[in-house]
């Protein structure tokens, strides 16, 4: 018994395998390609960070990768009548899919893992080359650890308590600017600033100078003033993404920070959700898989296996996608949005697989 299940898992593994690394270069190939032809960066330079955009990538991959390997496997094993040969020694279909799942276990808790250990910090590195090698943003840096966001540029570093995209709004922004020395020359503190056709507007703070001569600094009131300065809302926005670099507790608390504030946390607290559902897809998928690959008669070869795949692929990535914007946008809760439509394909999965004879 041992040694069939050796085998039942040797099989899978090979097939997960295969399956991961073709998908995975395939799409970080078709990637490739078309920031080739843009031309916008060096060749080198997108070829390193598509490199490191492989653990990302993996990650999403690996459900679909589980999906082709349980069907290739079970299919195979059908097609070459090694299940008839199991079931005449008295194996059933439950003890084979049981050393299967116990892989896709596995492989669900590598996902999450990465989800909370590997992919911040691939995502850390592909931001901060992308912004220091790649967009030459040398000054280049944001942290959302703290209560509020730092974000240094060029001579000013800027502290904002929450960034609303909808309104193209900061609530909450100090701006401490430096000279050459980076010596400590001005700090404007605001309670809004409005993004407009001229530039920021800055509401209800004050102006505080050091001259260097002068060891008492000179503040000043204002309710309106122009602020003059690179940054567009499209810089700020990338707050958003950044949460991309947070592990999953550190997610939750600046979740739980942007509540308080009285921000918008929708869209954050989806993408927390989904980092948990996601590594449990894998399960679903497999079995998804195991109807369509043990019916009574195997036709098509490994075309139809894959065109299969494709289809299921297609659909359920289409209703994840779908429940997650859904979430974001308010109409359902976060963490329903994020764990429907694996619940809903679970169903499926179960009433398939009892319909089995």
């Amino acid at each position: 018994m041992r040694t069939l299940d050796r085998y039942v898992a040797g099989v899978f593994t090979k097939n997960f395998l295969l399956a991961l690394a073709s998908l995975v270069s395939l799409f970080v190939f078709q990637k490739f390609l078309g920031e080739l032809f843009d031309r916008n960066y060096p060749s080198d330079q997108i070829i390193i960070y598509n490199l490191l955009m492989i653990p990302d990538v993996a990650v999403q991959m690996m459900p679909p990768a589980v999906l082709l390997a349980t069907v290739f496997t079970l299919s195979g094993l059908a097609r070459a009548n090694e299940l008839v040969a199991c079931f005449s020694i008295g194996v059933g279909l439950r003890r084979l899919t049981a050393v299967i799942l116990c892989l896709v276990l596995i492989i669900s808790c590598a996902i999450l893992a990465m989800e909370d250990r590997i992919l911040p910090l691939t995502y850390k590195k592909r931001t901060t080359y992308k912004m220091r090698v790649m967009e030459k943003k040398q000054d280049f840096f944001l942290d959302l650890k703290q209560d509020k966001v730092w974000y240094r540029s060029k001579n000013m570093i800027y502290n904002l308590q929450r960034f609303d995209p909808k309104t193209q709004t900061i609530h909450g922004m100090s701006v401490y600017t430096f000279d050459d020395d980076f010596n400590l020359v001005q700090v404007i503190d605001a309670d809004q600033a409005l993004y407009t056709t001229t530039g920021w507007k800055l509401m209800h703070g004050t102006v505080t100078v050091f001259v260097e001569d002068d060891p008492f600094p000179l503040t000043k009131q204002f309710a309106e003033k122009e602020l003059q300065i690179a940054e567009t809302p499209r810089e700020f926005q990338e707050i958003e993404k950044e949460v991309d670099g947070l592990r999953l507790r550190e997610l939750r608390d600046y979740v739980s920070r942007m509540k308080n504030a009285g921000a918008d946390t929708k869209a954050f607290e989806v993408k927390f959700h989904s980092r948990i559902s996601l590594s449990f897809i894998p399960v679903v998928m497999c079995f998804l898989g195991i109807p369509f690959s043990v019916r009574s008669r195997r036709e098509g070869g490994v075309a139809k296996d894959l065109g299969l795949c494709l289809v299921i692929t297609f659909f359920y990535w289409l209703f994840y996608s779908v429940g997650l914007s859904l979430g974001a946008n308010g109409a359902l809760p976060p963490w329903l949005a994020a764990w429907l439509p694996s619940s809903i394909f679970a169903v499926l999965a179960v009433t398939l697989i009892s319909r089995q004879r």
